[in-house]
């Protein structure tokens, strides 16, 4: 079965396979003090091409690479998404960041029990807890992605002035009606055009801020949503409530997200988010269980 990788790819694992390496070093090393170097290097170099071509060529090989490479990739990823996370908290207004931790503090009992040994007192949510976790950060970054949005949509409306708009608008109704009404006049309707172009543009930047608000209004309502919706979920796990139940409003609320994260991606000129912004970074992790001797 061919593997993942270029076959230059294991030809250069196999090569430096440190085995490998030390064989090739001994054999120079032998190669060179036996007297015979003109017949041993040569000997040496087809012992190597052969190995290369066996190993290079084996399947087990070949999936034990993959497996290496794919462990550092999915490290990479994690870091990756780490550093970004860091960067959208850290770049929030600290108000935000605030309401960003409080959230994040009161979720933290999920991590706790998915972090403890199943008991009887546990009823099973100690279980569903370290399989909700994912869930749980997933709603944790579209909350932290939603403060970005309406941190960026304030940061809009307060370049506006309202008052330019209208004075805009003011003068070049007024400007338009003292042209000539007299048809002919060249001067004149090169004038009107760029008049008339003046007033649409005034009107599409109060299109574009009357949605920039009502897109405001929505984020707001999502991060009140998610963040009861997640304080709702804490308090069942606390409660140790039905498992069911926890894996239901969890799952429900994660599936519902998917619209918001489409708005968010709307928003992009207003939040500095891009499309890789989309896996969520693990906020929230199970402590390691004890290990009883």
């Amino acid at each position: 079965m061919a593997g993942r990788q270029g076959f230059a790819t294991y030809l250069k694992a196999a090569f430096a396979n440190r085995w490998n390496l030390l064989f090739l070093g001994a054999g120079a090393i032998a190669a060179a003090i036996s007297g015979h170097a003109d017949v041993a290097l040569p000997l040496l170099g087809a012992a190597e091409i052969a190995y290369l071509g066996m190993i290079g060529t084996n399947s087990r090989f070949h999936r034990a690479i993959d497996s290496q490479l794919g462990a550092a990739e999915a490290a990479a990823g994690l870091k990756a998404m780490k550093a970004r996370f860091d960067e959208l908290y850290r770049g929030l207004d600290p108000r935000y960041r605030q309401k960003f931790d409080e959230l994040r503090a009161r979720c933290t009992v999920l991590a706790d029990l998915a972090g403890r040994e199943p008991s009887e007192e546990d009823l099973g949510v100690g279980t569903v807890a370290q399989e909700q976790l994912s869930g749980v950060n997933r709603l944790l970054w579209v909350y932290l992605k939603l403060l970005h949005t309406k941190g960026g949509l304030e940061n809009f409306f307060q370049s506006i002035d309202p008052s330019e708009l209208d004075r805009l608008e003011k003068d070049a109704k007024r400007r338009l009606e003292e042209l000539p009404k007299e048809l002919g006049d060249a001067m004149a309707e090169k004038k009107r055009k760029s008049i008339e172009d003046t007033l649409s543009t005034v009107a599409a930047r109060r299109d574009n801020i009357k949605k920039a608000r009502e897109n405001h209004d929505y984020v707001t309502l999502e991060m009140e949503r998610i963040a009861a919706k997640l304080t709702g979920i804490a308090e069942l796990a606390v409660n140790r409530q039905d498992p069911g139940l926890l894996t239901h409003d969890v799952d429900d609320v994660a599936r519902s997200v998917q619209a918001t994260e489409e708005a968010i991606g709307e928003l992009q000129s207003f939040s500095g988010l891009t499309v890789d912004d989309v896996a969520a970074p693990e906020i929230l992790s199970a402590p390691p269980q004890r290990v009883h001797g």
